[in-house]
């Protein structure tokens, strides 16, 4: 089934001048131009379009969306589920904001009693706690980094994240001829595995090569990474890997 550009910007809410600049930038480029230069999408356009809305919906650059969706081994399936399980948490703390609103409101009429807490309920200052706490919250490694980051100040916060941004950009490099087991590159994730047992929790080798497969099966993470250089997620999954296979050699 063929649609004209009107026909699918209708369909998905979104306006023609929208599709027109996904076109141009190499996002969503029409299968098909008639000799009259309409464009017609298909139904692979409209599965193409939706995963460009979930993921700015997730406030994810135009620019890593195109790098996350040319990459060869992008799976559909499995970017569907992610998508799910994210909006679940967003779901859950919308719920619980709500919540709060009302709560507030009766409050202000006199029709219930709130504590000083129950006012910032569904607050939260990490944007995935919710799925954090339910991937990793039975472990050690998540106890320990919870308590380990209540007990900093804000300051303390910001300088953390700072000095992991840091050794993130050095980690993926913006050379192209450096590879995974360069010993620049090797050094900078020795760096960030003892970054992340300074800061966080004690993190074993094999951990680190889990984090390292994450980053790049979720896109939501991938992106750190993609928008320092292309196929940077991938490439510090490589790195990663040599890393932990050096560490295991060494023992």
């Amino acid at each position: 089934m063929r649609y004209t550009i009107k026909q699918i910007a209708d369909l998905a809410g979104v306006t023609t001048r929208t599709l027109r600049y996904y076109d141009q930038i190499g996002l969503l480029s029409p299968p098909q131009t008639g000799g009259n230069g309409y464009r017609y999408y298909d139904r692979g356009s409209l599965l193409q379009l939706q995963q460009i809305l979930f993921f700015r919906e997730l406030d994810v650059p135009l620019k890593e969306i195109e790098m996350i969706l040319s990459r060869p081994d992008f799976d559909l399936r499995q970017a569907l589920e992610q998508h799910r399980q994210a909006l679940e948490v967003q779901v859950a703390k919308l719920n619980t904001l709500i919540e709060t609103v009302d709560q507030t409101i009766a409050a202000i009429e006199g029709e219930w009693t709130m504590n000083d807490k129950d006012y910032f309920e569904g607050f939260d200052e990490f944007k995935y706690d919710e799925e954090a706490r339910q991937r990793w919250g039975d472990t050690d490694m998540y106890v320990q980094s919870m308590r380990r980051w209540k007990r900093l100040t804000e300051e303390q916060k910001e300088a953390i994240k700072q000095k992991g941004g840091e050794i993130t950009l050095r980690m993926v490099g913006t050379d192209p001829s450096l590879k995974p087991d360069d010993p620049t590159v090797q050094t900078e994730v020795g760096e960030y595995f003892a970054y992340l047992n300074e800061n966080f929790y004690t993190c074993e080798p094999e951990f680190l090569r889990n984090l390292g497969d994450m980053w790049v099966e979720d896109p939501r993470f991938a992106v750190n990474y993609e928008c320092i250089r292309e196929g940077g997620a991938e490439f510090v999954r490589q790195a990663v890997h040599v890393w932990v296979e050096n560490q295991a050699k060494s023992i």
